[in-house]
């Protein structure tokens, strides 16, 4: 099995928005719902579970019958951070999954995952039991002083970004919290799955994603290049049915 695990329970203080950002609207509809569209657009997809705060669970099951997103198996109540959010996610599947089956997460605010996005990292996945993907760093880096300065050069040849979708078999993510909980080890703000992977000594697989796959939303001017290009494509039919003459 196949399990989208999409995570939508931030919440949002650097957006400055009224709710969450991934329940701000575009275009009369929220960041979540583009995502969720995505991931039951995959034939890829099995069922979905939605990692949320307790509080805006009854609006995410609004939002789920508005779009007739039917793949939805669980809505599982989000952590303090996002690291246990995502640990959350990860635990509460235990009696539903078999150690071979995949899980894909996702952030709910990256609404912009195609299909062949989330197909790739599920095969990259199944032949290697994890997968990131992966885009190329495109501007010059250095090592950050964090009063102004910067002291060492960071060559952009040698970094990736791993953005999500991040595949994972599901027995040895979760024998990997297992193992953490057991010996008493706290989550920090900065324990995400990727980070303590590699902290096990295991390597990180990845495929290249999409371009637009980048777009994460955090901030007010990430939903403003989110509306602009649902514009484009929106224009982009309208002349394509035109020239066809429908």
């Amino acid at each position: 099995m196949n399990v989208a695990a999409i995570l939508a329970a931030g919440q949002g203080r650097r957006f400055g928005a009224e709710v969450p950002k991934q329940f701000v609207e575009v275009l009369g509809k929220p960041v979540l719902a583009y995502t969720l569209e995505a991931f039951q657009a995959s034939p890829e997809i099995d069922a979905i579970q939605i990692v949320c705060q307790a509080e805006w669970r009854d609006h995410v099951i609004g939002i789920v019958r508005d779009c007739r997103i039917d793949r939805i198996r669980w809505i599982t109540p989000g952590g303090s951070t996002c690291p246990a959010s995502i640990r959350n996610a990860f635990l509460a599947l235990r009696d539903d999954l078999n150690d071979d089956d995949t899980v894909v997460l996702h952030m709910g605010v990256s609404p912009l995952v195609s299909r062949e996005d989330i197909a790739a990292s599920i095969a990259r996945c199944e032949e290697k039991g994890c997968c990131f993907t992966m885009h190329p760093v495109r501007i010059c880096m250095a090592r950050g002083g964090g009063e102004g300065w910067a002291d060492e050069d960071a060559p952009k040849e040698r970094y990736v970004e791993l953005n999500t979708p991040w595949a994972f078999r599901y027995g040895d993510v979760y024998d990997l919290y297992r193992r953490l909980d057991e010996a008493g080890r706290a989550l920090s703000e900065t324990d995400y799955t990727l980070s303590l992977w590699l902290a096990d000594g295991r390597r990180a697989w990845y495929v290249t994603g999409s371009e637009a796959g980048r777009l994460k939303i955090t901030t007010t001017h990430d939903k403003d290049l989110f509306e602009g290009y649902l514009l484009l494509k929106r224009r982009e039919a309208n002349h394509e049915r035109l020239y066809r003459g429908d």
